[in-house]
Order: C-alpha cells, then structure tokens, then sequence
C-alpha cells in the first residue's frame, strides 16, 4: 500500500500536454513522459519548449495553479 494517494486530476496529465511555468521565465514545457515510482506521486518529465531544457517534477506541482498553467492544445 503507497503512502500517497492520487490527488484528483493526476490522471488527466499525459504525454504531449504543455505547461506554461508561471514566474519570472514562463517558458512552456511539453511532458515528454510520466515516471510511476512504488513510494512516491507520480512524476512528469518535461522538456522546454523554446531551449530543450529537461525537468522532472511531480504531477501534482504541474496541477498547482501558482506553478504551472496548462496550455489548450489546439484542434
């Protein structure tokens, strides 16, 4: 049994979602894959958009309003 629970929402973060960083920067990240680990939240990798940076970060910080603004896809 995992000492953390899924918060609501987690799941509808997926690969090819874009994340805009709020803050000084802003750049906007794609979420290149999600990293299930047995003790932990799960995990997006997410590369920038504009220099190729890579980072991971817990889902729940990418579902954080004061972090991250997901980006409508377009279609």
């Amino acid at each position: 049994m995992s000492l953390f629970s899924r918060r609501p929402g987690v799941d509808s973060v997926q690969p090819g979602c874009v994340f805009r960083k709020i803050g000084t920067y802003g750049a906007d990240w794609v979420v290149e894959r999600l990293i299930d680990y047995p003790d932990i939240p799960r995990h997006a990798r997410l590369i920038d958009q504009g220099s190729g940076r890579t980072m991971t970060v817990a889902v729940s910080m990418l579902l954080d309003p004061e972090a991250f603004a997901e980006i409508p896809r377009r279609g």
